[in-house]
């Protein structure tokens, strides 16, 4: 009998070449043949450092070494976490990697290399933006959003968070955008102020915090393993406060790599977007796959994809710079930022 998963991969290969036709564009990317062993792993990366011949964060090159960006590939930053498959599959199993080489990283990592210039595009965290606009364009149409809850950016706490007033909280030493949303939920929906503090989330435990906030997989493996009495979804605690949606995680490029290659950066603007349109269409498969790898149901993992928001259109501009205000008038923020945007 021919494995569930390796059927699904089956129907994913050939769907491939009916949905995603070939780019116009030569720098950007190639198409290769879906190969017909991959497992999910390959993309998830088994210890953690990526996808084999992904560059992993501490083999790229330090700042202080001369980069010539006229002549080498467009360096692209993937997040290593879960919810990105939809948009990461085709674009790492379909297309070769001869316009750029994707590296994978933390949220935090990979804000830090983005603004170091160590990585010339990728996802950066909402507030990465927010803080260094004026490094950054962002790439249309893309986005890490939920409208509502999201299951993957948790308060778990012993208390209600209403409770937390003077109280320890862990933050994930990943976060970022989360951690800045978190702050903001506290003072302007709950009105309190808890006793904030940066960690490993996944080993803490209520004796040694009131409540802990946890993002991505770390997020998913507390929900399951059910040790926090309550756990506040803060998409859902966003929607209740603004009733608008919110921006995880955008899309963007450096201004100084999109000024020298704009023909790579539209080149890979287009393959993001068709990899996206083709992960949201395959949601099943692609849940049926995770499922075989992760050992978790598929039903539920098909719930969480269809939980996030992959776009990023005007009701998602709104909530973005509704967050940066929240940010400013906190002081997190020295002023509110304007979105601006690559132009092809």
């Amino acid at each position: 009998m021919v494995p569930a998963n390796a059927l699904a991969l089956s129907h994913m290969q050939n769907a491939y070449r009916t949905l995603l036709p070939q780019p116009p564009f030569s720098k950007g990317g190639s198409f290769k043949e879906f190969p017909d062993e991959l497992q999910l792993s390959d993309f998830l990366g088994k210890d953690g450092q990526g996808r084999a011949g992904t560059p992993a964060l501490q083999d790229l090159p330090s700042k202080n070494r001369s980069r010539d960006i006229m002549t080498t590939k467009m360096r692209f930053g993937r997040i290593q976490y879960l919810n990105v498959l939809p948009i990461y599959f085709a674009l790492e199993n379909l297309f070769g990697e001869n316009g750029f080489d994707l590296v994978s990283g933390t949220p935090a990592d990979l804000n830090a290399c983005m603004r170091q210039g160590l990585v010339d595009a990728g996802s950066i965290s909402s507030l990465e933006y927010g803080r260094y606009p004026g490094d950054y364009l962002l790439l249309p149409g893309l986005s890490i959003s939920s409208r509502g809850p999201v299951r993957s950016v948790l308060l778990c706490s012993r208390v209600p968070a209403a409770e937390l007033e003077g109280r320890p909280v862990l933050l994930s030493a990943d976060s970022a955008s989360g951690a800045a949303l978190l702050k903001v939920l506290m003072a302007e929906l709950f009105k309190v102020q808890p006793l904030y503090q940066q960690g490993v989330v996944v080993t803490a435990t209520p004796g040694e915090y009131d409540g802990v906030l946890a993002i991505g997989d770390e997020a998913l493996k507390l929900q399951a393993q059910g040790s926090w009495p309550y756990q506040l979804d803060l998409g859902a605690a966003w929607q209740e406060l603004s009733d608008l949606p919110f921006v995880f995680g955008v899309w963007a490029v450096r201004r100084d790599y999109a000024a020298a290659w704009p023909e790579q950066t539209a080149a890979m603007h287009y393959l993001l977007l068709r990899s996206r349109d083709w992960g949201l269409r395959a949601l099943p498969e692609l849940s049926r796959v995770a499922a075989a790898n992760l050992g978790r149901p598929a039903s539920q993992l098909l719930s969480y994809f269809q939980q996030l928001d992959y776009s990023l259109g005007p009701e998602h501009e709104k909530g973005l710079l509704t967050f940066f205000k929240h940010l400013h008038n906190l002081g997190e923020l020295a002023e509110i930022p304007e979105l601006a945007y690559f132009q092809e």
